[in-house]
C-alpha cells in the first residue's frame, strides 16, 4: 500500500498533462461566476485585482482551508505476530481502526495557479483520532491482557499538484468543477503510550508506558474532489481520497528485550480516508 500511494502521488506531481480541459461551454460561465480571472471577459472589462490590462488576468493566489472526519482504514497498532514465543503468552494483532475511533482533520494553506487548469498547493494540517479504549491484547503467562493506546495526534505540512477538469452541469448549483490531486508531506506524530493495562481484570501498571516515539515521518495522498462557486471570488467543495502516513519509531524504554511485549510496537503506520468540506478564496 505504501508504494502504491507514493507512486500515485509521484505521478500526479509529475504533471498529469493528459488531464487538460476540453472545450466545454460551461468553462467561461464558471470562470465568470467564480472570479477565476481578475475581471469578467468583456472587451472593455477592467480589473483592480491585478496589474493586467487585458481584463483576463488569472487570479493566481488562493487561500484555502478544510475540515472534516478522517476514517482510519488500514495499519497495525499492535504487531502481535512479531512478539517472542514465550510459554502461555500470545499477543494479538490489533489494527489501527480497532485501536482508534473515527478521527478528524483540519487544513489551512494556499495554492498558486500555474494556469487555469493546474495549481500547486501547500497545506498545514492537524489530524487526530481518539483512543477507542481497552482492547484484547491476548494472553501473558496465561492471563488475559487488555490495554489501550493513547490518542493519535499529528500535525504537519503537505505539498501537492492539483489538476482540474472541465466544469460540469449539476443539480441545485450552477456547475461543479472536478479535480484530482497528489500530495507528499511531512507529518509529526506525538508519542504513543500504553495505558490502563490489566491482567485478568486486575491492574497491571508495569505494562503502562512508552510504546512509540514522537517524530517526523513521510506521508502521501491521492485525492479527488469537486467545487462550485458561491461568490464572485469564492468556492466551496467536497474532497476525499486516501492517505498513507508512515509509522513512528519504536520506543523500548518500557519494554524489555525478550519480554512478553517485545516486538509488539513495530507498527503504527496509518491509512486513512478523509471527507473534507473545503473553501477557497481567490485574490
Amino acid at each position: 500500500m505504501r508504494y502504491l500511494l507514493l507512486g500515485a502521488a509521484a505521478i500526479a506531481l509529475s504533471g498529469c498533462s493528459f488531464l487538460g480541459l476540453g472545450g466545454d461551454k460551461s468553462y467561461d460561465s464558471y470562470n465568470k461566476s467564480s472570479g477565476y480571472y481578475g475581471a469578467d471577459h468583456g472587451h472593455h472589462a477592467k480589473t483592480n485585482r491585478s496589474a493586467c490590462q487585458t481584463g483576463q488576468c488569472l487570479a493566481r493566489w488562493n487561500l484555502e482551508g478544510g475540515i472534516g472526519p478522517s476514517f482510519t482504514v488500514g495499519g497495525t497498532a499492535v504487531t502481535g505476530d512479531n512478539t517472542h514465543d514465550l510459554p502461555n503468552t500470545q499477543i494479538n494483532e490489533v489494527s489501527m481502526d480497532t485501536a482508534y475511533d473515527q478521527g478528524w482533520r483540519a487544513e489551512l494553506g494556499g495554492s498558486y495557479a500555474l494556469n487555469p487548469n493546474r495549481k500547486i498547493t501547500a497545506m498545514g494540517f492537524i489530524d487526530q483520532a481518539d483512543s477507542s479504549g481497552a482492547q484484547n491484547w491476548g494472553t501473558v503467562n496465561g492471563q488475559q491482557m487488555t490495554a489501550a493506546l493513547s490518542d493519535y495526534k499529528s500535525k504537519g505540512v503537505e505539498l501537492g499538484l492539483r489538476q482540474y477538469f472541465a466544469p460540469r452541469r449539476a443539480p441545485l448549483v450552477k456547475s461543479i468543477r472536478p479535480y484530482v490531486e497528489g500530495r507528499l508531506g511531512a507529518t509529526h506524530i506525538d508519542d504513543i503510550s500504553i495505558e490502563n493495562a490489566q491482567l485478568d481484570g486486575a491492574d497491571a501498571a508495569a505494562f503502562n508506558g512508552a510504546f512509540l516515539k514522537s517524530g517526523w515521518h513521510g506521508s502521501a495522498a491521492g485525492l479527488v474532489g469537486v467545487e462550485t462557486p458561491v461568490a464572485k471570488y469564492a468556492t466551496i467543495g467536497l474532497e476525499t481520497g486516501i492517505r498513507y502516513t508512515q509509522g513512528p519509531d519504536i520506543d523500548n524504554s518500557n519494554i524489555a528485550p525478550g519480554s512478553a511485549l517485545s516486538g509488539s510496537n513495530l507498527g503504527g503506520s496509518r491509512t486513512s480516508i478523509p471527507l473534507m468540506l473545503r473553501g477557497r478564496y481567490r485574490f
